[in-house]
């Protein structure tokens, strides 16, 4: 079996020395404190607490193993409990590679095998060189190109190999264990562990990571940072706001300033003979301002870090990812396997006519945890994401059916209730706290109501296409998701005591990805009820039809075979 790189055991026990020095030296300052422990106890626990911390570390290199054997991952791993996993190639929808700076310094990346409806990582592979990514990633695609053209055809050759005794169907492909054949008078490669290292490994090496589908220039990403929205933005910001008091307390008393009336000009004479409470208001509006704009900073900042030298390309029957400037990630998206496949526009992509494209595999949507899931192409525009979005999924033009007239009236009384509900809270904090007599701003929020309610009305629909169901949904972010009847799982129809008043009903089209912490259901909002009911006998005998036509063709080829 194959131990990580040597490399990586460095580091962890170079990390580990440091995380139980530190809580040796903790310990034993504590200890002194409060148990009368002489001085120098303290860099003695701090030394004890680096050792064993390291040694484990080391024990936990070394208890390490892993290991492709035939259509297995086998991974081995605990010090004292001692686990051992086999992972079912047919299984592994992606594999995903990260770099930190650190390791790409080093020369080494961290893999991970995620699985079909796992919503957690299989197994973790910290850490390995770039060859051997390239052997496993290379070997887990052969592995899925080797297993549909079993399942198309059957020959002679195949069948006489497999019933050799001591040779595995994946005999020459790397990283698999059995009997190799040799060739007099080569000169064998090898790894730089020194282990040998297969013709047929070289070969997989040598192969081209396949054809360029999509590079971000710099113009593009900048445009990118610009166009989208990060919901983590603001929650940084306001994490930073205490490590940068110096900076806050500046742009507050610059604001107070000029609230204030301490400089010349117009509208600091209008704000001089005006009351405290409107130059109160005048200092939060800056305050809200500057704080939005540093939020937007960065979230820039942010979008770049995630998506600098970001590539697109298509090797097989796989769309392969590369982005990421600290951290660098990259990964395989199975086109075999792709569930659902998600065209996202905000506000300002539709008016410059772009558009974001993401897919969504079996319990899995691509990418690492903390970034956009799933993200094929971040932005393009709108007719080249549609293109792709056709490669990936063939569909027709979409004409999207709208939801009901009364649909559009639901809408007007749900936003109705919920401004007058923030005009009576405005209401009571300025009574009860404030006493700034601008309660009444709050109720100008009754004039975006209507208009509200008839966005999210137009911007919802769906459309039942050939072969896909696509829904439409939002106006802020558009987002239009589009479903093969082949992969679905779940109909369901759902009604709200709301929605029984008006006979209006949602259709929800569940596939495996959506059972993922950020995967999503297919729905079809606020439609008439006997639609409803006609919409989910028709998916599930859609569904069914090609179920059957699946089973017909399965049984035609064992009867050929």
């Amino acid at each position: 079996m194959n131990r990580l790189h040597p490399r990586s055991a460095v580091l962890r026990v170079a990390r580990a020395a440091l995380q139980g020095g530190f809580f040796g030296f903790f310990g034993g300052s504590l200890g002194t404190g409060m148990f009368g422990l002489p001085a120098f106890a303290v860099p003695l626990l701090g030394l004890l607490g680096a050792l064993t911390f390291s040694g484990y570390a080391l024990a936990r290199y070394f208890r390490f193993q892993y290991e492709l054997d035939g259509d297995t991952l086998t991974v081995e791993s605990g010090v004292f409990a001692r686990q051992s996993r086999q992972i079912p190639l047919g299984r592994v929808q992606n594999l995903d590679v990260e770099q930190n700076i650190l390791n790409r310094l080093l020369g080494l990346a961290i893999v991970r095998f995620e699985t079909a409806g796992g919503s957690a990582t299989e197994a973790t592979l910290d850490a390995v060189d770039e060859a051997e990514v390239k052997r496993l990633r290379n070997y887990v695609r052969t592995h899925d190109r080797d297993q549909a053209a079993e399942a198309e055809t059957a020959t002679a050759d195949t069948v006489s190999e497999a019933a050799t005794p001591g040779r595995s169907a994946h005999a020459d492909l790397p990283g698999v264990t059995g009997p190799k054949p040799t060739h007099a008078g080569d000169t064998q490669a090898r790894n730089d562990l020194g282990e040998p290292v297969s013709e047929s490994d070289t070969a997989e090496r040598d192969q081209p990571d396949g054809s360029l589908l999509f590079a971000f220039t710099q113009r593009e990403l900048l445009t990118y940072a610009l166009v989208s929205v990060r919901p983590a933005a603001p929650v940084l910001t306001l994490a930073s706001l205490p490590l940068g008091m110096d900076v806050v307390w500046a742009v507050l008393r610059f604001n107070a300033t000029l609230a204030g009336a301490s400089l010349s000009g117009p509208v600091v004479r209008w704000l001089t003979g005006s009351p405290e409470t409107t130059r109160l208001a005048v200092f939060a509006a800056l305050s809200v301002v500057q704080f939005l704009l540093l939020a937007l900073v960065v979230s820039v900042a942010l979008t770049v870090i995630e998506y600098y030298g970001f590539q697109l390309t298509q090797a097989d029957d796989d769309l392969r990812y590369e982005r990421g400037l600290l951290r660098r990630y990259s990964g395989n998206i199975p086109l075999e396997k792709v569930q659902t496949v998600t065209i996202r526009e905000n506000v300002l992509m539709r008016r410059f006519g772009y558009a974001t494209l993401a897919v969504e595999t079996a319990g899995y949507s691509g990418g690492n945890q903390q970034s956009t899931q799933g993200v094929a192409v971040p932005l393009a525009p709108r007719e080249e994401v549609y293109e792709l979005a056709r490669d990936i999924e063939p569909f027709g033009d979409l004409d999207f059916d709208r939801s009901p007239k009364r649909a559009r009236r639901r809408y007007l009384a749900r936003f109705s209730l919920a401004a007058a509900g923030l005009t009576a809270v405005a209401y009571a904090l300025d009574t009860l706290l404030l006493e700034t007599g601008y309660w009444w701003v709050a109720a100008l929020l009754f004039l975006t109501v209507a208009p509200a309610a008839h966005l999210r009305w137009r911007h919802r629909g769906y459309d039942l296409g050939e072969s896909v169901l696509a829904t439409r949904s939002g106006f802020w972010r558009r987002t239009t998701r589009i479903v093969p009847y082949y992969r679905l799982q779940t109909v369901f129809v759902t009604r709200s005591p709301f929605q029984r008043r008006r006979d209006l009903a949602t259709v929800g089209a569940d596939t495996a990805s959506s059972s993922s912490l950020l995967g999503g259901v297919a729905r079809v909002y606020d439609i008439d009820e006997d639609t409803a009911k006609e919409l989910r006998d028709t998916l599930r005998e859609r569904l069914t039809a090609h179920v059957a036509g699946l089973r017909t063709g399965d049984r035609a080829g064992d009867a050929d075979a």
